[in-house]
């Protein structure tokens, strides 16, 4: 027999539907009282499941916007490299122009134009790699041409294409001559 909570013991079954939770299961050896007080224990640990639930929850969400926060910023940065990978050719193109340019007024505009470049980049923590005497790195340079020059041997002589990297990460290898 189901006996709604608060109600007497008498006998009487109730005849309109009452909610599972306002219900207790009648057993004759158990007093009223310990019947209510077991029912609020199992209402606990509803609540404990309810509540743990909550909590992983809360922690996945958590995950969840750091590791959205950690991908957005690579997919950033990834985005600024690949912009300045795209500009790198045209910064190679104003040095061109300015080696090939014989008026002086002419070649002093491309080379503002080229610093304007180069600042823009070197803000964005942009820098040349590769320079004339240093010691050859396969990491970082790029060998098109060797030449005999027992005296500068494993160093670099010329330059072909710069080179650029930024924060610890190459942009582009420079194109070295290597003497031999």
């Amino acid at each position: 027999m189901k006996f709604k909570k608060g109600q007497p013991e008498n006998g009487e079954e109730f005849s309109e539907a009452v909610n599972e939770e306002e219900v207790l299961e009648f057993n004759p050896n158990v007093p009223l009282e310990e019947a209510q007080q077991d029912q609020v224990s199992s209402g606990n640990t509803k609540y404990d499941e309810l509540y743990a639930q909550y909590v992983r929850l809360q922690a996945d969400f958590d995950n969840f916007r750091k590791r959205n926060s950690s991908t957005a910023s690579v997919m950033y940065a990834s985005g600024i490299n690949d912009i300045l990978v795209e500009v790198l050719p045209v910064i190679d193109y104003l040095d061109m122009a300015i080696e090939a340019q014989k008026d002086e007024e002419q070649r002093k505009g491309i080379e503002l134009v080229k610093n304007a470049f180069m600042d823009v980049i070197t803000k964005r923590g942009v820098k040349e790699m590769g320079a004339v005497g240093e010691v050859f790195d396969p990491n970082i340079h790029e060998a098109v041409f060797k030449v005999q020059d027992e005296q500068n041997a494993g160093k670099i002589v010329d330059i072909v294409k710069k080179g650029y990297a930024k924060d610890d990460k190459i942009l582009r290898h420079a194109m070295v001559v290597v003497a031999e």
